[in-house]
């Protein structure tokens, strides 16, 4: 007997439900907008599931590391073992690894905060971050997420790839993110590319000057961001200015692109 096989058409790719696993990541991506944490009883509203469907989700997320439920608490909150997870794929590691040690010397060279950008679905996310030692300090939190539009480190990603990259990057760009008119986009492109960096007001905070160049690698692709969020001490104890802060800034950037096998010659 000949078994017939099912032909998917043309065009149409088949889908597959895995229930167990689609709640279990419901969950997930729930808790990971919800700083304070939840109950199970707002999870489930969330959802729209009942108890039954997500008690035993959460009992075994909790058990693997992924959700912890505070001492006390009957708030669910986000671990860090997915970010652990996303530092372990071999591109960010060796990115992390090499870099660490430049943001450090960095830090303390300009006594700014600083830390690095990727790209990823749509948005910028911050894999290395550098307080700065002065006891006053501005910095962004580490795994935060940057958009595209209206960030220094957004302008220098989308400026540095290619015309299809970039295309591909804005369709991905999530709908409640900023977006730029496309003669404003041909236009920032142009600066940033004339530049060689983007230096713009920060967008989140007033009085901050974010200041950025690229970071390459061995392909000579545009792998991530520099970003430092510069501000000026109003008594005077501040002695880096804004422009040796670029140079120090360019030089970092061009270290870390030569660590990762980044030919500037």
């Amino acid at each position: 007997m000949t078994k017939q096989i099912d032909k998917e058409e043309p065009g149409k790719r088949k889908t597959y439900s895995a229930p167990a696993l689609e709640k279990g990541l419901d969950i997930m991506e729930l808790l990971a907008v919800e700083a304070e944490g939840l109950n199970i009883g707002e999870i489930t509203k969330k959802l729209n599931r009942s108890v039954g469907e997500l008690f035993r989700m959460l009992v075994v997320l909790q058990q693997r590391g992924y959700v912890s439920l505070e001492q006390g608490s009957d708030r669910y909150t986000l671990t860090l073992k997915m970010f652990g997870l996303a530092h372990r794929f071999p591109p960010v590691k060796r990115l992390t690894s090499v870099s660490a040690p430049v943001l450090r010397r960095l830090s303390y060279d300009i006594e700014q905060s600083c830390h690095l950008v990727i790209y990823y679905e749509g948005k910028g996310h911050v894999v290395v971050q550098q307080d700065s030692p002065s006891e006053r300090v501005f910095s962004v939190r580490l795994g935060a997420e940057a958009p595209l539009m209206n960030t220094c480190s957004g302008h220098l990603l989308l400026a540095f790839a290619d015309e299809y990259t970039r295309q591909q990057m804005l369709s991905r760009i999530p709908v409640h993110h900023p977006n730029e008119d496309v003669l404003d986009m041909d236009k920032m492109v142009r600066k940033v590319l004339s530049q060689g960096y983007e230096s713009i007001h920060s967008a989140q905070a007033q009085g901050i000057q974010d200041i950025g160049y690229p970071v390459f690698d061995y392909q000579d692709q545009a792998v991530a961001a520099l970003i430092v969020p510069y501000f000026e001490y109003l008594d005077g104890s501040h002695q880096t200015i804004v422009e040796d802060a670029h140079n120090i800034i360019k030089q970092a950037a061009r270290d870390i692109s030569v660590a990762l096998g980044y030919d500037p010659d």
